[in-house]
């Protein structure tokens, strides 16, 4: 359960910081291509800590996440059959 909601808030998370991230570069582009240089800072200034906060989030999610134990994931199908080699 705790699972599903860290992986839930983490796609969500990752989803956020990537558009934000998108529009930040979009916003910049077209302060470029009209010259405006205080178009260009102010939206960054206005989305920056909501792309990068929730980059930060994502980030301690997925850290969060690597500690939950997946055994299918490491151990092998075959693991119950154990190989034992035969002596002449």
């Amino acid at each position: 359960m705790v699972e599903k909601v860290i992986s839930t808030v983490f796609r969500i998370s990752v989803a956020l910081f990537l558009l934000g991230g998108l529009v930040i570069v979009i916003l910049q582009g077209v302060g470029l291509v009209l010259g405006d240089g205080d178009f260009v800072t102010g939206s960054e200034e206005a989305l920056a800590p909501w792309a990068y906060g929730s980059a930060g989030v994502a980030g301690l999610l997925a850290f969060a996440l690597s500690y939950f134990h997946h055994a299918d994931a490491e151990t092998p199908a075959d693991a119950d059959t154990v190989v034992t080699p035969e002596h002449a």
